[in-house]
Parts: C-alpha cells; sequence; structure tokens
C-alpha cells in the first residue's frame, strides 16, 4: 500500500524515460547495458560524470533483489530528484525554533524519506549492510554539484555511522538510524543555506527600505532636463527634424525628475524654478550660432507668459505630484514645439539686420504704392506635400520662387511663413 502512494505521489514517467534510455542503446549497441544505463542518468542531471555513475551501478547491481534490473534502480535514483525537489521547497516555507537542525532532520525524515526507505528496501536483498543503504540515501540525495559520489569513499565514511544491530538471533529495526546517518548532513547543509538566503533577503529589504526612505526624507529641489537639453543640442548640430513623441518624452522627463507620486506640491512654490531650469535647460542646448539670437531673459519670459495662460484655466493651489505632471506636460511640449519652430528662422548678424529691415521698410512702402502682392500669383499647392521632409519642401520653395519678381526680403519673409505653416501642418499629422 505504502508502496502505490509513494509512486502515486512521485510519479516518474516511466514510459516516456524508457523511450529516452532507448535511444540511448540504439546508438551504442556495442556497449555493456549497465554502461548505457549510466550514460541514461547522465542525461537526466544525474552525476557529474559516467564513470562516477557506472562504479555506483556496478556496487549496487549484486545488491538488488532477484527480478529487479539496474534500470529500475536507475528510475528509483530519478524518482527520488523528484523527492528532493519537494523536500527543499518544504524546507524553504518551514520555521523551526531558534534554529532547531536536529527537529529539522527528523521532521524532513519523517515526512519524506521513511516511506520511500521501505521502497526502496523492496528492492534490495535482506542480507545488504546497512551502512550500504545508508550510503545509497546519500548518492541519491545529495547536490551534485556539491560533491564527487566516490562510492568507496561513501561506504567507508558510512561504516562507522551506521551499524546493524542484533539482539541475540533477532535483528534491530535501525532505518531511523541508517536514514539520519545518510541524510543528516545533506538537511543541515541545505537548511543552512536557506538560512542564509533568508538573512540575505532580509539584509537587501533593509536596505531598500533604507534607500526608499533617505530618497522620500531629500527634498528635490531643481528639475533636471539633461535630455531637454540634448534633443535641442542636437537639432542645432544636425538640423534633423526633432519627433513628436521625442519632445514629449523629454518634456515629461524633464517633469518626472521634480515631482513625486504621493507628495502635494503649490504652484507658487514651483513656479519660479520651473521658468529657470526649463529655460536654462533649453538655452544651455543651443550651440553658439543659435545663442547669439535667443536671449534666456527673453525665454523666460515666453515660458513665464506660457504658464500665465495655463494658470487663468487651471486655478487649483494644490496638487499631486502626478498630478502637475499630467497637466503641465502638455504646456511645456507646446513651449519646447515653438522653441524649436522658431529656430528655423535663418540667424543673421547685427549689420544684416540692419541692412534687412531698411529693405522691408523700403519694399512694404512699395507694395503700399503699388497696393498689390506679387505672391498671389504663385501656386504653391503642388509642392505643399506632407510626405516630404522640412529641407526639401524649403527647397523646393525656393526653386518655385527663383523665377518670381518678388525681392529678396519678400522671398526670404514668404520662405519663411509657408516653412512654419508646413512644419506646423505635419506636427498636427503627426499628432493624431
Amino acid at each position: 500500500m505504502e508502496e502505490i502512494e509513494l509512486e502515486q505521489e512521485y510519479k516518474i514517467d516511466k514510459d516516456r524515460l524508457y523511450t529516452y534510455y532507448t535511444r540511448i542503446r540504439n546508438k551504442s549497441q556495442h556497449e555493456p547495458p549497465i554502461k548505457t544505463v549510466a550514460k541514461f542518468l547522465i542525461n537526466q542531471s544525474i552525476g557529474k560524470s559516467v564513470i562516477e555513475v557506472l562504479n555506483i551501478l556496478r556496487f549496487y547491481e549484486d545488491k538488488l533483489e532477484i527480478g529487479k534490473e539496474i534500470l529500475d534502480f536507475a528510475f528509483e535514483w530519478i524518482r527520488a530528484q523528484k523527492i528532493r525537489l519537494e523536500y527543499k521547497k518544504y524546507l524553504i516555507r518551514a520555521q523551526y525554533p531558534s534554529n532547531d537542525f536536529k527537529l529539522a532532520i527528523d521532521d524532513c525524515i519523517s515526512l519524506f524519506f521513511l516511506m520511500f526507505y521501505t521502497h526502496i528496501r523492496n528492492m534490495l536483498k535482506k542480507d545488504i549492510k546497512e551502512h550500504e543503504v545508508s550510503a545509497l540515501f546519500e548518492i541519491f540525495f545529495s547536490s551534485y554539484d556539491a560533491k564527487n559520489l566516490i562510492i568507496e569513499e561513501i561506504l567507508t565514511n558510512h561504516k562507522a555511522k551506521a551499524p546493524t544491530f542484533h539482539e541475540g538471533n533477532k535483528r534491530i529495526d535501525t532505518k531511523i538510524i541508517t536514514l539520519r546517518s545518510g541524510l543528516s548532513q545533506i538537511i543541515v547543509k541545505d537548511y543552512e543555506r536557506v538560512l542564509f538566503s533568508r538573512k540575505e533577503e532580509r539584509q537587501k529589504k533593509e536596505m531598500k527600505d533604507a534607500t526608499i526612505y533617505s530618497t522620500v526624507k531629500k527634498e528635490i529641489t531643481e528639475f533636471s532636463g539633461a535630455r531637454l537639453e540634448r534633443i535641442i543640442k542636437t537639432y542645432c548640430i544636425k538640423k534633423h527634424e526633432i519627433g513628436t513623441k521625442e519632445i514629449e518624452s523629454s518634456a515629461m522627463n524633464f517633469l518626472n525628475s521634480y515631482f513625486m507620486f504621493g507628495k502635494f506640491y503649490k504652484y507658487e512654490e514651483f513656479k519660479d524654478i520651473l521658468i529657470k531650469s526649463s529655460a536654462e535647460y533649453m538655452h544651455s542646448g543651443l550651440t553658439e550660432k543659435f545663442k547669439k539670437s535667443n536671449n534666456i531673459d527673453e525665454l523666460k519670459e515666453i515660458i513665464s507668459n506660457a504658464l500665465i495662460d495655463f494658470r487663468t484655466i487651471h486655478k487649483i493651489e494644490v496638487l499631486d505630484g502626478a498630478a502637475w505632471v499630467n497637466d503641465l506636460n502638455p504646456v511645456l511640449k507646446k513651449i519646447v514645439f515653438n522653441f524649436i519652430d522658431n529656430l528655423l528662422e535663418p540667424i543673421k548678424s547685427e549689420p544684416e539686420k540692419i541692412q534687412i529691415e531698411y529693405e522691408e521698410v523700403k519694399q512694404v512702402k512699395a507694395l503700399d504704392i503699388k497696393n498689390e502682392t506679387p505672391q498671389d500669383d504663385i501656386n504653391f499647392i503642388d509642392i505643399f506635400d506632407l510626405n516630404l521632409e522640412i529641407e526639401e519642401f524649403r527647397q523646393k520653395l525656393e526653386e518655385t520662387l527663383k523665377e518670381s519678381n518678388l525681392g529678396l526680403i519678400e522671398k526670404r519673409n514668404l520662405i519663411r511663413k509657408k516653412v512654419q505653416e508646413f512644419t506646423m501642418q505635419k506636427r498636427k499629422l503627426n499628432l493624431r
């Protein structure tokens, strides 16, 4: 009855295992069957080497009861590994007072190994020595990465630990002593690993809690806009269009560097810091060429005005950090969009600016006198293709205006206007 319960509780798929064994046997038909069984066990992740396992099989082959084969012995070795897995799961959950190793040993022997002992003894000859059974349990339940299983050394070690007792002609039941001598060291080492693992987990948790506490305790006083600075610098150097998602991500990253989920902020406490930090990081991303025409104080004023518009709609004074991030992200994203759009305007030196302004005045006066707008005759529909890149559109626009009667300044203003219109249309398309 016990054997049936054991085979059901720790069931192994003998048909599947026998199929694996047959494949190995077919590949090595000229080798002794016992060596084929050793290779089969190695393929089942049992033992470290074929020689090591082969020596164990050779020793216990002579100890098997009539009708039992070495392959039956191999199947029970595999079953033992299934029992070991369940035993280790139990040990991880177990709690023993004052780390009582003796109680852990007796508990595990009673729950997992006693029934298996009876099962294995039914496979072995009656005259087998107790130290040979004790050694077998050490072999079956050892962790193979921990040590080599040298059969001669294991048997020598168990001779003194598992003696066979007789009272007159009657043999005394020594199964508990046999199991203790075979398994005590294994159970103690496994439980020590569990205790060490628990200690490590506890220390990690304490360190994590301390880190969280110190992070919460430390007050963040500035925004960090490294990504915001980087995308602007990339544009200034490479002149590539900045993607909508990239701008949105950098704005979100900037806000998340200051605001914390679960903490409440007053608008007046962070307003000036937000204006100062965003302006400084955006201005810092500019190359020297662009910095000349983009004053940081003017940039602060632009951001401040955008926030005034935001406050006329959003009048709540105190919000959670996550709520401020969600509400402010569209505002900051729009500021960055407009800032980058304005960078498309060509940068001119001071003498050039004066000349341009003078020519613009002349041009406006001339147009007032004529009361006409020459660009009205130009057809822009054919080139206004949103599949084009901005620079491609600009080039097509310049080619279209080459033959027009517009003056230099008018062309320049018209190109700037049309490029800005084209850019905004592309951005709206990307935001859908």
